[in-house]
């Protein structure tokens, strides 16, 4: 039987368990198949900003329902939640919250005052988000059979305690909302982490002191741009940026065909995306011991 709670990871312990590159496998898996089947959605929130800014979004939703005293989603009211992190200008929230209203991520708060232009997020979006969150705690069952993805299943409800838990703790994770240089213009960029994840996440384990080229297979930008409509363009200059840093290139100089990808590209995204996981086995950990579940799973 599971541990209960499941146990909870420092990015530094999770990146170096033996069971990480399947763990980061898995999840990378899943949220393709999830760009694959949800383009329209998985499209809006593809760069790390309108991510970030999104998951608090949905956090502050949580946080209201559960306690009517705290605050609705509102323009100001998101300012406020991510100021200190600095992930996008005042500007850019007014404009992002406009946008979900029109890709119907959220709808007007029922209130008497329609001058407070309050927000709620919409069952899709908890959908959505419901997903994002199973595919991370399946993930995270890979290290140690923690059971998770189970408990979520049993106690639906964990997700409104637990999201938010997660969205705070990336907030105040500066490792995450400013990653590395060498992977930077991959996840602020339209869908570039799709791209990041389908190069690099199957790389098997590596070596501490790994210096030698990656050899990953065929690899052809204008494939991966047609897989996860993404501009030609785009995908480009993705990739041209990052040939010119030694993180990426060919057998050939044609750009396609037998593809490698740099130790440090590999070591960068892993040590990234394990900053993620690692608030996730957190705020599912903390959630677990606050919440209503008072034993493990029979």
């Amino acid at each position: 039987m599971p541990a209960f709670p499941p146990p909870s990871y420092s990015a530094k312990t999770l990146a170096a368990t033996e069971q990480f590159p399947d763990c980061l496998a898995s999840a990378a898996q899943d949220l393709l198949q999830t760009h694959l089947d949800l383009p329209r959605e998985v499209h809006y929130v593809a760069d790390l900003p309108r991510w970030m800014l999104s998951q608090v979004t949905v956090a502050i939703h949580f946080e209201h329902r559960l306690d009517p005293a705290r605050p609705p989603i509102s323009p100001n009211n998101l300012v406020e939640a991510v100021k200190t992190a600095r992930i996008a200008s005042r500007n850019t929230i007014h404009g992002f919250l406009q946008e979900m209203r029109r890709y119907s991520f959220v709808e007007p708060l029922p209130c008497d005052d329609k001058r407070r232009r309050t927000v709620q997020a919409t069952a899709m979006s908890e959908q959505l988000i419901r997903r994002y969150f199973d595919i991370h705690l399946r993930a995270l069952d890979r290290v140690d059979d923690g059971g998770r993805y189970a408990l979520s299943c049993q106690f639906p409800d964990l997700l409104s305690l637990a999201q938010p838990r997660f969205a705070r703790l990336l907030l105040a994770c500066e490792g995450w909302h400013r990653p590395p240089q060498s992977i930077v213009k991959f996840v602020r960029s339209d869908s570039g982490s799709s791209v990041l994840h389908d190069l690099v996440s199957t790389v098997p384990s590596l070596p501490d002191d790994a210096k030698s080229p990656i050899w990953v297979g065929n690899v052809s930008p204008g494939a991966l741009s047609a897989r996860y409509r993404i501009s030609k363009t785009h995908t480009a200059r993705l990739f041209r940026s990052a040939k010119s840093a030694d993180l990426i290139g060919w057998a050939n100089r044609s750009n396609r065909g037998e593809c490698w990808v740099s130790p440090a590209l590999v070591r960068a995204y892993r040590l990234w995306q394990a900053e993620k996981l690692a608030a996730v086995s957190q705020a599912f950990n903390e959630t677990c011991r606050i919440g209503s579940i008072a034993s493990p799973l029979a």
